[in-house]
């Protein structure tokens, strides 16, 4: 699946999220096997744009988002907490390619789920499954079914009523969901209606402290992640890992205590890959590494930070939000949250509540607030900004640009972003003159013309200049929350004399 690991939750959004920030989290090195919980030293955490530059949050619906999943690169879809669905067929194409239907009432939706382009299942709060054959369907093509009925009593891990917490489909054939009365919901056939579901309790933790009988001790199941249809991975809200290779058993599922044991609140649980788990210890400010088959084997790193969530594309992509000291929210994320010593970098794209990625290098995050922002990786920026704009394949001769004064460049961007190019020679004093420049915006992904014209000094540089010329070049790709930058040197030569008979 292209997505980030279907059915992952933040713990009881409505209720649970923190002052309406996404927690970023700091992932600890990868687990050894057998090995006790170990805890490392805290991340190195930067300012820097890190692993994703972020267009400016945009407005598309009037609730918080509270979950994303991408089956493919053209297809994204979400849920809010007023009972809406919303999809896209191009999801980085800002507001207006997004659209909304009504298919729960008022019921809040926590958690969606698309194993492929032709099937969707979300959850609410109420107990029922909302599933469609159709995303892009429109409200005609959803059904809701009441598949939970258990009942909920109030603990000290237990901030509210949702019963729904989570779902996750490895297949079109395999949906597995969770609840607050510590029960595993499971069909293998998803749009079979509340008769094609089963519900077995396969949480026998007891909070921490508690005393008494039945539901008053039960931590609820608060998040669910199924890397494979033979294996799924939960958190309940006292501390303790869920795992099982039989998602349609009906024994109990393996429990296993964090760091923390009762004390941890976890805040998210995602596995993107078989042998690769992360959940966040929130008001611990904890990040959690493990593989689910040897779940005792656990590396924890402290971070700066409270969290509220945790998503991971792969081993080597995570992103989790955060928020900081000054109760300001934001978004950290890694390309290296396995390290020993992994690096995290701080956006200031804040309030997310979910983050889903169709491909590679592109994600969408849903806030607090109804808005959605697209991201591109850093990677794929550099790379992009490298081959098109300051590729020297095809450089000109210094007469060629001294006759036209220009150059045409072509470039796609996957978001909305200002690209700039500009080629300098150093001045007096060390400081740069710019020789040619040229910038574009680009209001939403596309290709586009760039043309590069010499400046003044451009023009007296290239008439002057006899067998050859270096030029520094800098590609500058800038998006909401932040730039950043490609530079090359490129060498212009006259063309070569013509040979005398």
């Amino acid at each position: 699946m292209a997505a980030f690991a279907g059915g992952i939750f933040l713990v009881g959004l409505s209720l649970l999220l923190i002052a309406a920030a996404v927690v970023s989290i700091s992932l600890a090195g990868a687990p050894v096997a057998n090995a006790a919980m170990t805890d490392s030293a805290g991340p190195r955490v930067t300012n820097s744009p890190g692993p994703l530059l972020w267009t400016a949050p945009g407005g598309v619906d009037g609730q918080p988002i509270d979950s994303i999943a991408c089956p493919s690169t053209t297809l994204c879809v979400a849920v809010d907490r007023g009972g809406d669905v919303l999809w896209s067929t191009d999801p980085a194409g800002g507001p207006s390619a997004w659209e909304l239907a009504d298919v729960d009432g008022s019921n809040e939706m926590t958690v969606v789920s698309c194993p492929s382009t032709t099937l969707c299942v979300a959850v609410d709060g109420a107990g029922n499954m909302i599933t469609s054959p159709n995303p892009t369907g429109g409200g005609s093509s959803w059904t809701v079914a009441r598949v939970d009925d258990s009942k909920t009593q109030s603990n000290t891990d237990n901030a509210g009523s949702v019963l729904l917490r989570g779902v996750s489909c490895p297949s079109t054939a395999l949906c597995v969901a969770v609840d607050a009365a510590g029960n595993a919901v499971v069909s293998t056939d998803p749009t079979g209606g509340a008769t094609a579901w089963t519900t077995t309790h396969v949480d026998t933790d007891v909070s921490l402290g508690c005393t008494g009988t039945g539901l008053t001790c039960q931590p609820p199941l608060v998040g669910i992640t199924c890397p494979a249809t033979t294996q799924c991975v939960a958190i309940d809200f006292s501390g303790n890992l869920l795992s099982t290779m039989d998602p349609t058993g009906t024994a109990p599922w393996t429990s296993t205590p964090t760091a923390g044991g009762g004390l941890s609140s976890l805040f998210g649980i995602s596995c993107p890959v078989i042998g690769f788990c992360a959940t966040a210890d929130g008001d611990a400010g904890r990040a959690i590494t493990f593989n689910p088959a040897a779940p005792t084997a656990q590396t924890s790193r402290s971070l700066p930070y409270s969290l509220d969530g945790i998503w991971c594309r792969a081993r080597s992509l995570c992103l989790a939000s955060v928020e900081t000291e000054g109760g300001i929210s934001g978004l950290l994320g890694s390309y290296d949250p396995a390290a020993s010593a992994s690096r995290w970098s701080l956006s200031s794209l804040g309030g997310v509540n979910a983050v889903a990625c169709p491909s590679a290098s592109l994600c969408l995050a849903g806030d607090d607030e109804g808005n959605i922002s697209a991201g591109v990786t850093t990677k794929a920026i550099t790379t992009g900004l490298t081959a098109e704009l300051l590729s020297t394949r095809h450089l000109p001769t210094i007469a060629a640009l001294d006759r036209t004064r220009r150059d045409t460049f072509l470039f796609t961007s996957p978001i909305a972003a200002q690209v700039q190019l500009a080629w300098t020679v150093a001045g007096t004093a060390g400081m740069p003159v710019t020789v040619a420049s040229t910038s574009h915006r680009f209001a939403t992904p596309g290709r586009a013309k760039l043309t590069l014209r010499l400046s003044v000094a451009g023009r007296r540089l290239f008439k002057a200049a006899t067998r050859r010329l270096k030029l520094g070049a800098t590609a500058t790709f800038a998006a909401g929350t932040g730039s950043v930058s490609a530079v090359k040197t490129l060498t212009f030569t006259h063309p070569p004399r013509p040979k005398t008979p």
